[in-house]
């Protein structure tokens, strides 16, 4: 705010001065051209010194956007000719541009990115990506004044370097078209006699150079990756889609219902990971845990007694059952009624428009790569000597771990560590952080952590793996715990420490990856190849189910309707969720990402236990935490944690997305008793903070007027 006051007096200065001494007098046609005899006389004494002193004072005047940059550059032509007057100017305009681009920034820059940051992400990053080639334009075209290119500019992200040399590149034809200008000065009365509507028509087609520029970029790039490969004249299908997990399925079903032909290619079973090996048995194992846990609890429901048994291959088989329930949903009889061509094999890559399964190449116009992901698994000594589990093979064991060591403390090493400790095991969690689920909310992972170890889990924090070995019937680990030796012996091992793209198959061509080895795509799932699309795990740094269909709807359109038509994919609004007991969901950011962001903001809690349903749900640990910007009811995120949270997190989810704000949830109605009605509550002590001290006592004052006081 300092860096504000500061500026807003130098402009105020800057105004007096030019009011003062009446400076626009001298900067203007009419006494250019009364003068010009003797500036010229004084120029040809010396033209060394006189060049340096006009080009000094050209960068000040332009540094501190003085007006009459026009009249200093006909002066340049008029006074030095052409060629000189041209590099004079050219150098000078471009560097009091760059001045006046630093001070622009140093004083409002941090200022505006602050304030406005979840406003200037997209702005930033079309900067990050295109800054250059709008800034060329707007430099060519005379028509936008110079002074609000400079001042606009440095409130983006754009490079100082490159801020530059495009100024000095792109103000360089109009510095030509006013130097010369210059030279026949006696035959120019008025500004419009230099940009006639010849001169700026060719100006405005000359401003569409960087746009026609880009265009030969994008197709030398196109030629570039597909140089070596035979393009089809005729292909078999519009899209073909590689993976039938949840991105798979909605990219193919997509396709199919905008009549696009279609091939979708499952090397294992159709429902991916979600379906087999993920959200489903892992919530089905959950739902069983939480039921076991609240028989244990029974005195708090004013049960006197209660006795149960059960065998841990049942709930196993339970949870096999409810796969086979849902599986039909993603079976390859379904989506063949849906219209899609189901082809079970590994795909592999043999051009941008082949697809090779079970030795026959298919031809497409398109691919969808959505491959999904695998779990990642540790390299460390002795890992291939200890039989260890991961999501994909753990629901195969038919008896309960005697003792369960977990490696990894994210949302699958809690989730699955808390059900197999409330069904009995002797649960251990290792973990490289400082605390379990080290992105989520520290309130809200604080509370998930205790009903952890209230569950019976040992949890080892800041632990550092050495080694994995047998030891007679059993197996050990080998780790220090801050700078202490601790051993761990188990009978069973789950690695869960995340996943990690599947690329089998599809890496056959040079496809871009990040740096964590996902396929890199634009804002339009576009990969390197611009008609091989990607979308989900294989993709996306949010591994959700939710947010892979959503990405495969978009990659489904713009593959069918690129170039006449495409939609930006927006990752902006993803909800996320941690499917312990409590449940931790969330949107936005957190609080610490408003921190660290140095976003001003607001945190308004409300706590699950003043919620009447909760109470009588025996369900009230928990709270709903809300981040809004300094004195705007709008939300910049939203943690819930309680049972059922990953239900409450909807109405946060559709508000955000289009930009309603905590006043129009509190004017809302909310069904009584449900636990929903925390969203309100939230909101209404959100409205009651609003309320000042001299507003509460205004409204004193008034309501007492009204009563005759």
């Amino acid at each position: 705010m300092k860096r504000i006051i500061v500026f807003l007096s130098i402009i105020v200065a800057i105004i007096l001065l030019l009011a003062i001494f009446d400076i626009g007098e001298f900067l203007t046609l009419s006494e250019l051209k009364a003068h010009k005899d003797q500036l010229q006389s004084l120029v040809n004494e010396n033209r060394v010194i006189s060049g340096f002193l006009f080009f000094l004072g050209y960068v000040i005047a332009t540094s501190i956007s003085i007006p009459g940059a026009l009249i200093f550059t006909l002066s340049a032509g008029a006074l030095f000719g052409l060629v000189t007057g041209t590099i004079i100017v050219s150098f000078a305009s471009s560097i009091g541009a760059f001045l006046a681009f630093i001070i622009a920034r140093f004083f409002l820059h941090d200022f505006v990115q602050n304030k406005y940051a979840d406003r200037l992400k997209n702005i930033n990053d079309r900067v990050e990506k295109e800054g250059a080639y709008y800034l060329l334009f707007l430099r060519l075209v005379p028509a936008f004044p110079f002074v609000l290119v400079n001042l606009t500019m440095a409130l983006t992200s754009i490079r100082p370097l490159t801020y530059y040399w495009v100024s000095q590149l792109g103000m360089f034809p109009a510095t030509v078209v006013y130097v010369n200008a210059g030279t026949q000065l006696a035959s120019i009365e008025s500004p419009e006699d230099i940009l006639s509507p010849s001169v700026l028509l060719a100006f405005i087609l000359l401003g569409i150079l960087p746009l026609l520029t880009k265009h030969f970029v994008n197709m030398l790039h196109k030629n570039r990756v597909y140089k070596g490969y035979n393009k089809p004249k005729h292909f078999e299908y519009n899209t073909v889609v590689i993976g039938g997990g949840s991105a798979g399925l909605v990219a193919a079903y997509t396709t199919s219902t905008l009549q696009g032909k279609v091939a979708l290619i499952e090397q294992a079973k159709m429902g991916g990971d979600c379906l087999n090996t993920g959200c489903v048995p892992s919530k089905s194992i959950l739902r069983s845990a939480k039921f076991v846990r609240d028989i244990e609890h029974y005195k708090d429901f004013g049960l006197t007694d209660a006795e149960f048994y059960f065998d841990f291959k049942n709930i196993i088989d339970r949870v096999r059952q409810k796969i086979s329930i849902i599986e039909p949903k993603d079976s390859v009889e379904r989506y063949t009624e849906l219209g899609v061509e189901c082809k079970q094999g590994e795909a592999i890559l043999k051009s941008p428009w082949e697809v090779e399964v079970n030795g026959k190449t298919l031809s497409t116009k398109n691919i969808i790569i959505a491959t999904g992901g695998e779990p990642a698994v540790l390299h460390i000594e002795g890992i291939n000597d200890v039989p260890y589990y991961t999501t994909d093979n753990v629901w195969a064991i038919n008896e309960l771990p005697q003792k369960l060591l977990i490696i990894g403390a994210g949302v699958i090493g809690c989730e699955l560590g808390q059900a197999f400790a409330r069904l009995g095991a002797d649960v251990h969690i290792v973990n490289n952080t400082s605390s379990v689920l080290a992105k989520e909310d520290r309130e809200a992972a604080s509370l998930v952590e205790k009903s952890l170890i209230k569950d019976g889990i040992n949890l080892y924090h800041e632990y550092k793996i050495h080694s994995l070995e047998q030891q007679g019937d059993s197996y050990l680990m080998k780790g220090v715990q801050r700078d202490k030796s601790i051993d761990i012996d188990f009978s069973h091992l789950l690695i869960a420490i995340g996943r990690k793209p599947n690329l089998q198959g599809v890496d056959t061509l040079d496809l871009e990856t990040d740096d964590r080895g996902r396929l890199s795509i634009n804002e339009y799932l576009q990969t390197n190849y611009p008609n091989i699309y990607a979308c989900g795990d294989v993709a996306s740094a949010t591994q959700y189910t939710h947010s892979a269909s959503h990405q495969a709807w978009y990659a489904a359109f713009n593959a069918l309707f690129h170039p006449i038509k495409k939609f930006k994919c927006k990752m902006d609004n993803i909800p996320r969720a941690v499917f312990t007991d409590p449940e931790i969901t969330g949107i936005g950011i957190s609080e610490e990402q408003a921190i660290a962001q140095n976003i001003p903001y607001d945190s308004t809690t409300f706590s699950m236990d003043e919620i009447d349903r909760a109470i009588t749900d025996n369900a009230t640990e928990g709270f709903i935490k809300v981040i809004t910007p300094k004195n705007s009811d709008k939300i910049l995120g939203v943690c819930i944690v309680g049972e059922h949270a990953s239900e409450l997190i909807a109405e946060f989810v559709l508000a955000k997305t289009h930009g309603l704000g905590l006043n129009k949830i509190l004017q809302t109605i909310h069904i009584y008793p449900t636990r929903s009605e925390i969203n309100r509550m939230v909101a209404g002590k959100w409205r009651r903070s609003r309320l000042t001290e001299n507003t509460v006592n205004l409204l004193k004052k008034y309501q007492s007027w009204r009563l005759g006081g």
